[in-house]
């Protein structure tokens, strides 16, 4: 009983938060979606993080596994360096930038707060990102990773659903909610990669393979790390029928070290220190 009041009572707060931000978000002047700043843009950052943002979604990474690729270094469409043993089976993954300022940020207040015009931004960037690398494989339907409902109710929002619309509509693709979350995994951010796989496995079902047989999915989510959950269901949309699976991610979780280096001589962005 404890554990459940303890649980209720984290829901409650959750919930408070939420109504907390968005009476703020009525009385104040609006803020930048990254770095809280009175002066936002339409797209919902300022001006500053405007800039930094197209600096991310500007830095090379690998296609098989999305970490940044060092400065002068060639990217390879077979893997880089930092790239695990044993990858996932999506074909390869488009991103926007490294799970960093100010994308850190803005998936923090698209999660909590809905800030639709950063919603906008983002569905847009991760658009123009996939017509660039599709190439001669285009897409047929566009697929969340599943939230479970228990996560979903809690939070009250599934960013990454709301992603995959703003990402069809630019596209002009079907959402497809054939992808279900079946069972309800605790967080994993201090999980290996190991532990993560199994911890992952079994958790994603598909309810019916009529839409994604014989498709290219495009399977979106907001942060991958190791690529264990991604990996997990994209076995069960191969194992369904469908033909090819690519990854479509605002962020790339990896250590300033990845991308630090690309920074290091460029000069701080307007309005920052």
């Amino acid at each position: 009983m404890p554990g459940r009041m303890a649980h209720l009572g984290r829901r409650l707060t959750g919930a408070l938060r939420y109504c907390g931000a968005g009476a703020g978000d009525l009385l104040l002047p609006a803020t930048c979606g990254a770095c809280a700043t009175a002066y936002v843009a339409a797209d919902g950052l300022c001006e500053a993080c405007g800039q930094n943002l197209l600096a991310m979604v500007a830095l090379p990474y690998c296609p098989r596994c999305g970490a940044t690729v060092g400065p002068n270094i060639p990217v390879r469409e077979d893997g880089c360096a930092a790239c695990p043993p044993t990858l996932g089976r999506f074909a390869q993954v488009i991103r926007l930038g490294p799970y960093a300022p100010p994308l850190r940020q803005a998936i923090r207040e698209l999660k909590y707060r809905r800030l639709e015009a950063l919603l906008g931004r983002l569905g847009e960037l991760l658009a123009m990102a996939v017509e660039a690398r599709l190439g001669e494989y285009p897409a047929d339907v566009v697929v969340p990773v599943a939230m479970h409902w228990r996560r979903r109710w809690s939070r009250g929002f599934d960013h990454a659903a709301a992603l995959a619309r703003r990402l069809a509509r630019r596209l002009d693709l079907p959402v497809g909610n054939e992808l279900a979350r079946v069972r309800h995994t605790p967080p994993q951010a201090r999980l290996s990669r190991t532990a993560r796989i199994e911890m992952i496995r079994g958790a994603f079902a598909v309810r019916s393979a009529a839409a994604i047989e014989g498709a290219h999915v495009l399977l979106v989510d907001d942060v991958t790390t190791t690529g264990a959950t991604a990996g997990e269901a994209t076995r069960m949309l191969l194992n369904a029928g469908a033909l090819r699976v690519t990854l479509v991610v605002v962020a790339k979780a990896e250590p300033p070290t990845a991308y630090g280096a690309h920074f290091r001589e460029r000069p701080p962005a307007a309005g920052k220190p």
